[in-house]
């Protein structure tokens, strides 16, 4: 519904601009307004900000330049000597045109500006969101869970990969395990959850509306289907350590963060391929369900 919203409110905001475009060319042909028809022209190429997309931006412009010459040759109220009638007209196009130029740096530039906050977000080899996402989505996630009273777990994923490497001496190929290892960890969570590559060989989730319990059981699963699914060669190579928390009414984000890091060391030191929670959760036999269908899907 907001997308609607927003493509309605930008359609409104483009015929809005492009009726009183006719507006001035109708007012410009019955008053001769001279060079001070360059300052409505003016702004409504200013206007083409509210319209994303430089084509818009020219559209007004191309208008403005040809009612403006129109209006030379209708407008039959013209009182002034030639030569001043042509310098004002001449003005008013100098004006359109410098606007509709500055226009499109503008918005050229917020292109870019764009671009380049997505990619402060986003991890080059994974392609998914890195450290900078993650402290900056874990502090709107806490907000949120406190203010709804609703549970978030956090848990903190350390591939060790230095026996494959060191054992093989095959450096090249270390982004790609970590690339098909973080899609393998992405496939077994809802899209809810939210997945982020930490450090080079630290993963992190945010668990929406999740208890320990729930967290242990998906990071469990994940932990089999990262060693199962690699190369044969490779499965006793690779340890997957996992430490999970989850949000108390006290916490801030150092607290949580801290908390799910100190799980994760007590994994480390349990030799890894472990998953730990503090505080700890035992898991109880109970019927099989796959992980990622046991949990609320509410957003």
């Amino acid at each position: 519904m907001k997308l609607l919203f927003r493509e309605f409110a930008i359609q409104a905001n483009g015929a809005i601009i492009l009726a009183a475009t006719l507006f001035i060319f109708i007012i410009d042909l019955n008053l001769p307004l001279g060079i001070a028809a360059g300052a409505p022209y003016v702004l409504v190429v200013f206007a083409s900000l509210w319209v994303s997309g430089v084509q818009f931006t020219y559209l007004i412009a191309t208008l403005g330049i040809i009612f403006a010459i129109a209006d030379f040759f209708l407008s039959s109220n013209i009182a002034a000597p030639m030569h001043i009638v042509l310098i004002n007209r001449g003005l008013t196009l100098l004006l359109i045109i410098c606007t509709a130029i500055m226009i499109t740096k503008i918005k050229k530039a917020n292109i870019d500006m764009s671009a380049i906050m997505t990619q402060i977000f986003i991890d080059p080899i994974t392609g998914y969101k890195n450290r900078y996402a993650f402290e900056t989505e874990l502090d709107t996630e806490i907000l949120r869970s406190k203010r709804y009273s609703r549970n978030l777990s956090i848990a903190i994923i350390d591939i060790d990969l230095f026996k494959l490497f060191c054992d093989n001496y095959d450096y090249r190929n270390k982004n790609d395990y970590i690339k098909r290892i973080s899609q393998e960890i992405k496939s077994n969570i809802r899209i809810t959850d939210l997945f982020y590559r930490i450090d080079i060989n630290v993963f992190a989730i945010l668990f929406p509306e999740t208890d320990l319990a729930e967290a242990k059981k998906v990071c469990e699963a994940i932990r089999k289907k990262v060693s199962t699914r690699l190369d044969k060669s490779t499965e006793n190579k690779i340890i997957v350590s996992i430490g999970i928390a989850i949000l108390d009414g006290a916490d801030n984000k150092i607290d949580l963060c801290k908390r799910a890091e100190e799980a994760l060391f007590i994994s480390k030191r349990n030799e890894g391929n472990l998953v730990s929670t503090l505080p700890e959760v035992i898991n109880k036999d109970k019927p099989h369900i796959a992980a990622i269908l046991s949990r609320s899907r509410s957003d």
